[in-house]
């Protein structure tokens, strides 16, 4: 053996081992894109800037707030990350006006980025979400399109999202009679509202996990915990198959996002047993419910989508569409076509996880914000009548009440569900005066400097670097909020007043980027829109929240697709006296009852506290 460690075959081996090694490790070293700032020490380890990402996750349990105050440390509105070994790295903005110069009017440099399409593709693969902007994205588009127009969220969506808002009020006031004044977890019940409504205006079919929840909170009996302050654990009954199926394929995307290896991470999960068995049964379940909406379409005496007679969820004007582009294109329709499964589920996926939330974040801020309940819920009997009961979903959405769309955007402002838009150069471009190479992912950042903090870093930017349709949008550019009060919540900053103190509500009044911009915004923008309003207005018609305990407050959050609160609670007092529900919670039902009585004295009224 000795022998053959002299001889020089094996230092020919070693050599080549060792230069192998070498080159691995050479290709693994971050690359730095010349000219934009990052931290040196970081290009000389082959993990780059994770170690130091990953030691703040583990201690605060997030990251993209890491990742927004990096501009700040190295003082730059642009600056590059080393995240993945063997990759490019990734290149970070932080200015509001060049990130909407970008999503408006920059399509030709920057498109769908790739870590988009990591993250989404395993779920769905055929979905006009991950496609970069072409004709498959625009026929995707084309197919959905009427899910966003006005009459089918006035008309359809917006009476089921009232039903559902009161079912949620439903079960809040038996696990607020159930607790006896003592907080309860509410979390869950957040997600069951958004199942059930996202599910009736895709499907035009009934999940009712909040009534189910609710019959078994009524015929159940639990354990106190000693402590008025100790919250007292008021389980919702199992999900129903279909629910848990979807719920097991929607929040599995949720694996991809912290993962280094984000399309292999998916591949892993999807060959799980359970994942398995969902995605069967999701599958089976598109294809029956788009088979329905073709009957009825068949039956229908109806052919345009503007005619929403015959109308009663998102599948039938999907279908309707479908039909009338054959039509013109002198094709077969393709129903049940790959695209067309991956839109619906799309759709699904999209109005359930992030409004869930978004209304988590709510609940807590709210709590904390009395002043603005007492405000908005003054607006809201201004606009509607006190004495009339819980408004209709029609008076929600026909009637003018600035002060609940500043609520509901400061809501959505500073929950940062959302925290960037992700773009990939397409050509080698500039950016603030930097050579941007072909494709390196671009994070614009909406969680810090000019969103959340301090515009300091970007107010230094000199004119001339600035793309020449920045400089010639300079006019139109949306104007910065002010740094004295930007972490604040305050909707007023929302509101314009005129002359004669006539408000209005200004959505450009500073920037907020939770739903991107342009071509490639959020799809679903409009719904989330809708829902909030009309959640919230309902929940502060019936509940008054208040601050919780000195022990059980915090921010603390956890990140995964978006930004969600750790388990926090939030103090609900319930309005009306304790009254008891007659029946149904339906459309001016025992809510209006509660309205009617709400004034009671304010020591009668029962505490629930909820757990967000």
């Amino acid at each position: 053996m000795l022998p053959l460690l002299g001889a020089p075959a094996m230092y020919s081996v070693l050599g080549v081992i060792f230069l192998a090694a070498y080159i691995v490790y050479r290709a693994a070293l971050p690359k730095p894109i010349a000219g934009i700032p990052y931290h040196r020490h970081s290009a000389t380890r082959i993990l780059g800037d994770l170690p130091d990402l990953l030691k703040h996750k583990q201690r605060v349990g997030t990251f993209h707030d890491w990742i927004s105050h990096q501009g700040v440390k190295l003082n730059s509105p642009v600056y590059q990350l080393f995240l993945r070994p063997f990759s490019k790295p990734a290149v970070y903005i932080t200015d509001p006006r060049e990130t909407q110069d970008i999503l408006l009017r920059r399509l030709k440099d920057f498109d769908r980025s790739k870590f988009f399409q990591d993250i989404f593709s395993g779920t769905v693969p055929n979905n006009h979400i991950i496609q970069p902007t072409n004709e498959k994205f625009r026929q995707g588009v084309r197919l959905i399109a009427d899910t966003m127009a006005t009459p089918f969220l006035n008309g359809v969506a917006a009476p089921l999202i009232h039903m559902h808002s009161l079912n949620l009020m439903e079960l809040w006031m038996a696990k607020s009679d159930a607790a006896s004044g003592r907080p309860f977890w509410a979390a869950d019940d957040l997600i069951l509202f958004s199942f059930d409504a996202i599910w009736d205006i895709a499907f035009g079919s009934k999940l009712d996990s909040l009534p189910e929840a609710t019959a078994f909170i009524k015929t159940s009996k639990f354990n106190m915990p000693t402590s008025k302050d100790d919250p007292i654990d008021l389980p919702n009954p199992p999900l129903n198959t279909a629910a848990n199926s979807m719920a097991i394929v929607a929040l599995g995307i949720n694996v991809t996002v912290p993962s280094l290896m984000p399309r292999q991470r998916h591949w892993l999960l999807r060959m799980t047993p359970s994942y398995r068995r969902a995605k069967i049964y999701n599958d089976r379940l598109v294809q029956t419910r788009l088979e329905d909406a073709k009957a009825r379409l068949l039956n229908s005496t109806h052919e345009t989508t503007d005619d929403l007679t015959e109308i009663t969820c998102a599948t039938d004007l999907m279908v309707r569409r479908e039909s009338q582009a054959a039509r013109k294109e002198n094709r077969p329709p393709r129903y049940d076509s790959n695209e067309a499964k991956d839109e619906l589920f799309g759709f699904l996926v999209g109005g359930f996880d992030t409004t869930a939330v978004t209304l988590k974040w709510s609940l807590k801020i709210l709590g904390d914000n009395p002043r603005v309940q007492s405000k908005l819920r003054r607006a809201l009997y201004d606009a509607f009548g006190q004495d009339n009961g819980v408004p209709s979903a029609e008076k929600f959405t026909t009637t003018r009440t600035p002060y609940l769309d500043a609520v509901v955007e400061e809501l959505i402002r500073c929950s940062q569900t959302t925290s960037a838009a992700v773009r990939t150069a397409v050509r080698d471009t500039q950016l603030l005066g930097h050579h941007i190479p072909k494709g390196v992912d671009v994070f614009m950042m909406s969680n810090g400097p000019g969103y959340m903090t301090s515009n300091d870093i970007n107010e230094r930017i000199p004119e001339g670097v600035r793309s020449k349709w920045s400089q010639e949008n300079k006019d139109r550019a949306i104007p910065n909020w002010d740094s004295s009060d930007i972490g604040e919540f305050k909707p007023e900053r929302w509101i314009k007043t005129d002359e004669n103190g006539n408000e209005t509500f200004d959505a450009r009044a500073g920037p907020s980027m939770q739903f991107g911009a342009g071509l490639r915004a959020c799809f679903g923008k409009k719904l989330v829109y809708l829902k909030m309003r009309i959640v919230i207005a309902v929940l502060l018609w019936t509940f008054e929240l208040q601050p919780p305990p000195e022990k059980l407050r915090g921010y603390e959050a956890t990140e995964n697709l978006a930004l969600d609160l750790a388990n926090r609670i939030v103090i609900l007092i319930a309005r009306g006296g304790g009254a008891e529900a007659p029946g149904p919670l339906v459309h001016g039902g025992w809510l209006g009852l509660l309205a009617q009585a709400s004034q009671a004295v304010i020591r009668h009224r029962p505490v629930c506290m909820v757990d967000v």
